[in-house]
């Protein structure tokens, strides 16, 4: 490879990338790379700079940084993905309603927060967005807000010039699946086809499976069940027991997600999979046991049939409007049908940079679990 562009510099491929002008015209900065000459390297572009890719195993070896807005950012994911985002050195702006529910330690560090009335209010996204690189939607799941509002935001992102929009979603993988099989993946297959429709800004989605942070302690707030009754040390499931579910912490999550989003084939792509971890719901039970020293017994309730059966059922008795009183069936239904199993082939693609965190490691950091 050659040395870098208009540097007048003699450079090897071992010493330096060569770099590249982006779309928007601006020069990256030199990257230096250890030597190693039985590795080929290419460029990949960010915004307004580079970031080396293995040329063999296409695994991305180092940060740049981004300046970053997290629409939703005193939420659940929009917590981490700001300290994630801050300790790789990115330069963080916040929007949401209430600044009060910011980590002060997050506040304190952040670019500015922009308050919003609601997540349809468009002059403060365009405060929120002008000057941004990336704009990383952690909206609540909400579908007005995933619909409306997150479309909104997109078109704001578009007027200011934002080359690089992440959407929510952090979900099973719901491009598997038809309007009307999930209340809640209806909003985020809405979502897509109005952007698709309206924008030319194209968003990039994550599916991940499940979030460990909600399936264990977020959900008891909506009132919604953990995986494991606590209470009664037991799990219950539908279904052979055998089948597979992709999990993930949110620190995965949010790293896995930088790394999406300076991702030239993510980018391209629009769609990426990675997961902590998988297992069976007997296997997690199994090791939910072991790791807390307890023994979590399990009852199978049916099969796939049967929770169709109830699922159907639920829906000729309670209005879409009071959703959460039946989702986990629906959800239930989704991984038996195995949407909610992540392709693991992007967290190899990011293996030198992410290191998921397996089950064990998530429970003794998460003793509330």
């Amino acid at each position: 490879m050659s040395g870098a562009q208009g540097s007048g510099d003699n450079l090897t491929p071992a010493d330096e990338l060569s770099y590249m002008l982006d779309s928007s015209g601006v020069n990256a900065a030199r990257i230096k790379m250890p030597t190693d000459n039985s590795v080929g390297f290419r460029e990949a572009f960010n915004c307004q700079k580079k970031k080396p890719v293995c040329g063999l195993c296409g695994h991305i070896v180092s940060f740049i940084t981004m300046f970053i807005l997290i629409a939703g950012i005193t939420g659940m994911v929009g917590q981490e993905l700001a300290r994630v985002a801050l300790a790789q050195g990115h330069q963080v702006r916040g929007l949401s309603r209430n600044s009060h529910k910011l980590d002060p330690a997050i506040a304190s560090k952040i670019d500015k927060f922009v308050t919003c009335r609601d997540y349809f209010d468009t002059a403060s996204f365009a405060e929120a967005v002008e000057g941004v690189d990336a704009v990383i939607s952690a909206l609540p799941p909400v579908a007005s807000i995933i619909g409306a509002g997150q479309l909104a935001l997109l078109l704001e992102a578009e007027k200011a010039g934002v080359k690089v929009f992440h959407a929510a979603s952090w979900n099973f993988d719901w491009t598997k699946l038809n309007m009307g099989d999930h209340e809640t993946y209806d909003a985020y297959l809405s979502f897509k086809r109005l952007a698709e429709l309206s924008s030319a800004l194209k968003p990039i989605y994550g599916f991940v499976g499940a979030i460990l942070e909600y399936s264990f302690i977020n959900c008891k707030r909506d009132s919604r069940p953990a995986l494991i009754n606590t209470a009664t040390q037991s799990l219950v499931y539908f279904g052979t027991g055998n089948e597979q579910l992709s999990f993930i912490s949110v620190n995965d999550l949010s790293k896995f997600t930088l790394a999406a989003i300076s991702d030239p084939l993510i980018l391209e792509r629009g769609i990426y999979y990675t997961e902590s971890f998988r297992c069976t719901m007997i296997e997690l039970a199994d090791m939910y046991g072991k790791a807390r020293g307890t023994e979590i017994t399990t009852q199978r309730l049916g099969g796939k049939a049967d929770l169709e059966a109830m699922l159907a059922g639920a829906r000729t008795m309670i209005s879409p409007l009071e959703v959460n009183k039946y989702i986990d069936l629906a959800y239930g239904v989704a991984m038996l049908r195995g949407v909610g199993l992540a392709d693991p082939s992007d967290c190899e693609r990011w293996a030198g940079i992410v290191t998921p965190t397996g089950f064990s490691q998530w429970l003794q950091e998460n003793p509330d679990a």
